[in-house]
């Protein structure tokens, strides 16, 4: 895996692939794809080093002898995925085992050069979709983003994780989950290099004093010679005259940025010591495709399901937050993390409980008679349209309907676009109540 790739090392194509594996815990069928196929291979490999810790994960070569893939099978002439496609070959035959990764396969290509149309369109992706999501597996495809029958394949799995491409031409549709637009920038300094180094001083000590004393008197040379320089400039330089100092420049007024929005505090201050205030956070994606899909698979386990888009670094990049619950103790809430980790929705390591006081109040239900059938309707009319909102049971039997969940005010600035785009009058506040 020493290839060059374009716009950055393979290991930091790999650290990004680690770094987005969290938002894809609960997928069994993905697409790697891009324009640079070496780059979404390295990402793919990421992914699966992030994801074998608990499951397995095979790797399949949609491309045609990738040499980061091909490098780890060592068979001189292995079947692969057009074999078993095309010649009947057992896919259990075609997954090789990489050595020193445990849980990592990959499928390569096979004896074909190329991955026809034909095995893109294929109905069998489904069924192999569906096989690995009953073993708790992972399949992950690395195609270019321009193979023709691309859009038929994303069409019968998960979904769809972008390489430095904006998007995917070939297939409008598909549900990305996730987009990995650069390399990861990576500090690490090889261990490899370091032991050689090493190395190569334990075997010649012989020079350390030699080199120490040649150092020391060099240091000393220079600083004597430095020290001459600096007295030669003080006698001969003439006596500086002094300036008066430049009046400073007047700094222009600040302006704020056009897309900033004034956002009010909180409408009901008095509840915020009773307010439901600790979530479980489950996890953060970038797209919000990909985290309104996750509650799609799971919300019949997930109270209170808020997806909330929140600005994350300087540069305002916008990612989805996807939590479950609403507790005013903290105990609570880790009493639902540690239920969603048994049920295997969460892995031992995933999900933490956060703070999250407020949220944007969009409707509400009256107490009445047949009030649940009253909450379900009021929540289907919102998610009908697009829009993830939650329904909170209040003291007097009512119930409020939510949307978001946040920590601060000022993360609930996109979202109050969205909802105010879409015609409604969400107001923040300070949410109460229980999930029903």
């Amino acid at each position: 895996m020493k290839a060059n790739v374009p716009g950055g090392r393979p290991v930091a194509w790999e650290d990004a692939g680690r770094q987005i594996a969290q938002v894809l815990g609960s997928y069994s069928a993905l697409i790697i794809t891009s324009s640079d196929p070496v780059a979404a291979a390295h990402v793919a490999l990421g992914i699966a080093a992030a994801e074998a810790g608990h499951r397995r994960v095979v790797v399949g070569d949609l491309v045609g002898d990738l040499p980061a893939l091909r490098s780890l099978v060592k068979d001189e002439d292995p079947h692969g995925i057009a074999d078993s496609f095309l010649y009947g070959v057992s896919l259990n035959k075609i997954g090789y085992e990489v050595e020193g990764r445990a849980n990592v396969f990959i499928m390569p290509s096979g004896t074909e050069p190329t991955i026809g149309e034909e095995i893109f369109r294929s109905a069998r992706w489904k069924k192999l979709g569906t096989g690995f999501t009953q073993m708790g597996a992972l399949l992950l495809l690395v195609s270019r983003s321009d193979a023709p029958g691309i859009g038929e394949l994303a069409d019968q799995i998960d979904g769809v994780v972008l390489v430095r491409d904006a998007e995917l031409a070939g297939a409008p549709s598909a549900l990305v989950l996730a987009r990995v637009p650069t390399p990861t920038p990576t500090l690490k300094i090889p261990l490899h290099r370091i032991s050689a180094r090493a190395a190569g001083w334990r075997t010649h000590r012989w020079l350390y004093p030699a080199v120490g004393a040649a150092a020391l008197l060099l240091v000393a040379v220079l600083g004597l010679a430095l020290m001459l320089a600096r007295v030669g400039q003080a006698t001969h330089a003439p006596a500086p005259v002094a300036r008066a100092p430049a009046p400073a420049p007047t700094p222009p007024p600040p302006r704020l940025p056009p897309e900033t929005l004034y956002i009010a505090p909180p409408a009901n201050v008095n509840d915020s010591a009773s307010a439901s205030a600790f979530t479980v956070e489950l996890l953060v994606a970038n797209t919000a495709e990909g985290a309104n899909l996750f509650v799609r698979k799971n919300g019949a386990a997930l109270p209170a399901a808020a997806v909330s888009p929140v600005p994350i670094d300087p540069e305002r990049t916008t990612w989805y937050k996807v939590t479950a619950g609403a507790y005013t103790r903290r105990y609570q809430a880790d009493s639902l993390l540690l239920a969603l980790r048994r049920s295997s929705l969460l892995t031992d390591s995933a999900g933490s409980v956060v703070r999250a006081p407020l949220a944007l109040l969009v409707d509400s239900v009256p107490t009445q008679g047949g009030i649940v059938d009253a909450i379900r309707a009021a929540v289907q009319k919102y998610t009908a349209r697009g829009l993830p909102v939650y329904a909170l049971i209040q003291d007097d039997g009512g119930a409020r309907i939510y949307a978001g969940a946040f920590g601060a005010a000022d993360q609930s600035a996109g979202l109050i676009r969205t909802l105010r785009g879409a015609g409604l009058k969400p107001v923040l506040v300070y949410r109460t109540g229980s999930a029903p």
